[in-house]
C-alpha cells in the first residue's frame, strides 16, 4: 500500500513542475512591425491616388494581453505610433490560443490572423496576415514584455 501511494506522490510532482512552468503572455507588450501592404486600411492610411501602390510601412504596436485560461488568451492590440498616419485610437481584440508546446500558437483579430512563438517569457515573435480587399498586409515583429 505504501509502494502505491509512492507511486501516485511520485507521477503528481512532473505534474506540478510542468504547471508552474507554463509560460504567460499576461501583460503589455511593444514592437514595431516590418509590413508590406497594399490597399488601405485604419492602421495602414495612404495618400490619395496611392491606394493601389504596394508600400512598406514600420509601426509600432501595443499588445495587451489581458486573461489567460489553460491554453487560451484574449486582450487587444493597437498602433502606438505618431510618425505615420495611423489611426492610434483604434484597438482591435485579440483572441488567442497556444499549441501543445505551448511556446507557439494562433491569434486572430477583427481583420486578420496571427502565428506567434514565444521566444523566451519576456521576447514575442508575430506574423501576421490579412487578406482582404482593403488592405491586404504581410508583417512580422518582435515585440518584448514591458
Amino acid at each position: 500500500m505504501k509502494f502505491k501511494l509512492l507511486l501516485a506522490a511520485m507521477s503528481f510532482v512532473p505534474a506540478l513542475s510542468f504547471a508552474q512552468n507554463l509560460p504567460s503572455m499576461l501583460g503589455t507588450w511593444k514592437g514595431v512591425s516590418n509590413s508590406a501592404v497594399s490597399s488601405f486600411g485604419l492602421f495602414h492610411p495612404t495618400e490619395a491616388g496611392k491606394e493601389k501602390a504596394v508600400r512598406f510601412r514600420n509601426v509600432e504596436y501595443v499588445l495587451v494581453i489581458s486573461r489567460e485560461e489553460g491554453r487560451n488568451f484574449v486582450g487587444s492590440i493597437g498602433a502606438t505610433s505618431n510618425k505615420h498616419p495611423t489611426d492610434i485610437k483604434h484597438k482591435e481584440v485579440i483572441l488567442g490560443s497556444y499549441a501543445k508546446d505551448m511556446k507557439s500558437g494562433v491569434m486572430v483579430n477583427e481583420t486578420g490572423s496571427l502565428t506567434f512563438k514565444l521566444a523566451d517569457p519576456n521576447n514575442l515573435e508575430i506574423c501576421y496576415t490579412q487578406v482582404s480587399s482593403k488592405p491586404k498586409v504581410a508583417s512580422c515583429f518582435e515585440m518584448t514584455k514591458q
